[in-house]
């Protein structure tokens, strides 16, 4: 029953970011109270539920949420969907897992699930410099490790580039330069054109990615460190 409710928290949550990079707060309010009604049922039918447990799950992804919605990593609602999946799922026991705190084991994941854009971007940049194209043109001032790095963050729109992009240049002194300020909050997404911009990225989309992959696999960070390890004690 917690699963399904917070999967289907986050699949609702997900279409309207990938709709509209907007979610009503009902949503949050709607799941995260049947979350503590949940809590609350368990309590009450002697199903004795792990309160320290939950309560921590709770905690942390309050903190952890609302520290990297404040720092600028992200939006509220994607601090609000980590705060009500706790309240929906707060623990795990699936497969490999570093720790039981659902809604950190689905930061994490979604985090990794999001730098595969910047393997994406690189490699797309890369084929489109090995065709010929000029994606650099009013930029070959710029050193070759901001090229390398605007390459992995975005690419160079020949049109406009859609609806949910931010520019990632600026124009100093009369000549167009890199912007990598990318924590800031930007107040509107670019309608320009034959310009360097990167994503919005729909991080809801990708936590729920992140969920279903907690579910199914578990904690991905965990694969990675065991998957090292392993390295680590063949090679000695």
């Amino acid at each position: 029953m917690r699963l399904t409710l917070c999967g289907a928290m986050f699949i609702i949550s997900a279409y309207f970011d990938l709709k509209s990079r907007e979610v009503d707060d009902k949503l949050w309010w709607i799941f995260g109270a049947l979350g503590l009604a949940l809590t609350a049922t368990e309590v009450f039918l002697g199903y004795s539920p792990n309160l320290p447990l939950y309560l921590t799950s709770t905690a942390l992804a309050a903190s952890v949420g609302f520290a990297l919605y404040y720092l600028g990593f992200y939006g509220g609602a994607d601090a609000k969907a980590l705060l009500v999946c706790a309240l929906l799922a707060p623990l795990s026991n699936r497969n490999l897992i570093l720790h039981p705190f659902t809604p950190l084991i689905v930061l994490v994941n979604s985090a990794i699930l999001t730098a595969t854009l910047a393997i994406y971007y690189g490699v797309s940049n890369l084929i489109r410099i090995l065709r010929g194209e000029k994606i650099f043109e009013g930029l070959e001032h710029e050193p070759l490790r901001r090229k390398t790095f605007a390459c992995l963050l975005g690419f160079r729109a020949k049109g406009r580039a859609g609806p949910f992009y931010f520019q990632m240049e600026k124009e100093e002194d009369g000549s167009r330069r890199f912007d990598f300020s990318l924590l800031r909050a930007y107040e509107e997404f670019t309608t320009k054109e034959d310009v360097w911009v990167t994503p919005g990225i729909p991080l809801l989309a990708f936590m729920a990615a992140g969920f279903v992959v907690t579910v199914v696999f578990g904690d991905l960070l965990a694969y990675i460190l065991e998957a090292i390890l392993t390295l680590v004690k063949l090679v000695a």
